[in-house]
């Protein structure tokens, strides 16, 4: 006989919820406030469920981290082919002013940027996207124009994601027309 009060197991589904929901906390509050009580209270999932996806919360931010870099770099990928940029950097440049106004793409940059900032795992993992998916190689080893355009994205990147300067899309197509000219 089948009880039809109880939940259908959707594991996929309920493990991207988690995920969802931890970013959502993550990116609006302090990482200590993305508590398995708190994503259970917004999902309606259980304590127990949420522990069945993610042991701790170390492993669900872990998780998180990597999704959200993979994101990123496929959100990348598509302005790369989009462009005909002939520097990496112009590219990225081209994306996260593309993307600024975008929320989805601000909550997942706000994860990463937390994350990056406050354990040096997270860091790491930042820098290993970039090298392979940014800069094209070491970050050393990147020409001087490079490197200008780089700097030049990494203040807008802070400066949208932390709330700095609000800076208009008018102003940020400037920034990218004088940096073309590099």
């Amino acid at each position: 006989m089948d009880n039809p009060y109880k939940r259908k197991k959707e594991p996929e589904l309920n493990r991207q919820l988690i995920l969802e929901t931890a970013a959502q906390i993550g990116a609006g509050a302090d990482w200590n406030q993305v508590t398995f009580q708190a994503i259970a209270d917004l999902t309606g999932l259980s304590k127990g469920g949420i522990i069945h996806h993610f042991r701790n919360k170390e492993e669900l931010l872990e998780e998180l981290v990597k999704l959200s870099l993979l994101e990123l770099t496929d959100w990348l990928s598509e302005t790369k082919k989009s462009t005909n940029d002939e520097l990496p950097a112009m590219a990225f440049l081209r994306f996260v002013v593309k993307k600024s106004n975008d929320l989805h793409y601000r909550r997942t940059m706000k994860v990463i940027l937390k994350a990056a900032l406050f354990n040096d795992k997270y860091k790491k993992m930042w820098q290993d996207s970039f090298e392979a998916h940014i800069s094209g190689g070491n970050a050393e080893d990147l020409a001087l124009n490079n490197l200008i355009i780089m700097l030049v994205t990494d203040g807008l990147w802070y400066a949208d994601n932390l709330g700095f300067y609000n800076i208009s899309e008018q102003k940020k197509h400037q920034i990218i027309d004088k940096l073309a000219q590099l």
